[in-house]
């Protein structure tokens, strides 16, 4: 069941964007669970009971203000994507330092939006798969999205994730062949990482979210590292 939040204060916009998804569902393998809302308030009440997978976010409301909104919805829930809906350019910079999906503009373009979703879809299905691995003889899975990068050292794999590390007996270009269909490219001989997560890309190195020190780029994989990326990020980005 795909969850499903809808937070505008004007009825309008509430029953196009129902009407949008109600359309979008019908030739999909998924089956959605469409919520309603006027005020914040009520979608924060009702997340609280069960967390949403997708949330649409007016960004000017009365009673509590989209930003506002979303940022309790990822304090409380961080893998909930969301995507604003409003009139106005100048909050897109305040949504996306929310790490907010997608920003969509007001009247919504029918192909935008049948795009985006195919997006979120794919994003939601990308956080239900796992990467299963053995850990000091006891088989072990992670969310494939909570893997930050992996490291090669002798004749292990080091897997680096959000909570934890793991030393697993492979070898990086086996890893390599594993996950490079979920996003991770090769910049270095020693690294494979998650396009998720890079922060900055320069020539020589890299900037992960939540790591203090950057990771090498090496020449031989450069070009093909720097390619990858831009074309994930053409698929993923506004």
């Amino acid at each position: 069941m795909f969850r499903i939040g809808v937070c505008d204060d004007e009825a309008y916009f509430r029953q196009d964007i129902e009407k949008r998804l109600e359309a979008y569902f019908k030739e999909k393998p998924f089956e959605p669970e469409i919520h309603i809302f006027e005020k914040g308030q009520a979608l924060l009440e009702e997340a609280e009971k069960k967390p949403f997978d997708l949330v649409f976010l007016d960004i000017e409301m009365p009673d509590m203000d989209g930003i506002t909104l979303g940022a309790r919805l990822k304090t409380m829930f961080e893998e909930t994507l969301l995507i604003y809906v409003t009139s106005y350019d100048a909050y897109v910079s305040h949504a996306f330092r929310l790490d907010a999906f997608q920003y969509l503009k007001k009247p919504l373009d029918d192909s935008f939006f049948q795009e985006e979703m195919d997006r979120a879809l794919a994003q939601y299905a990308l956080k239900k798969q796992k990467y299963n691995f053995e850990y000091n003889g006891v088989k072990m899975s992670v969310p494939i999205t909570k893997i930050i990068y992996l490291e090669s050292q002798r004749w292990s794999v080091i897997v680096h994730t959000e909570d934890e590390n793991f030393k697993i007996v492979s070898k990086l270009g086996e890893e390599e062949k594993r996950l490079t269909a979920h996003g991770f490219i090769r910049i270095h001989q020693s690294y494979l990482l998650n396009m998720q997560y890079i922060e900055k890309f320069l020539s020589d190195r890299v900037f992960l979210k939540g790591q203090k020190e950057p990771l090498p780029v090496s020449r031989k994989y450069k070009d093909a590292a720097k390619r990858a990326h831009l074309s994930y990020q053409s698929k993923v980005g506004i």
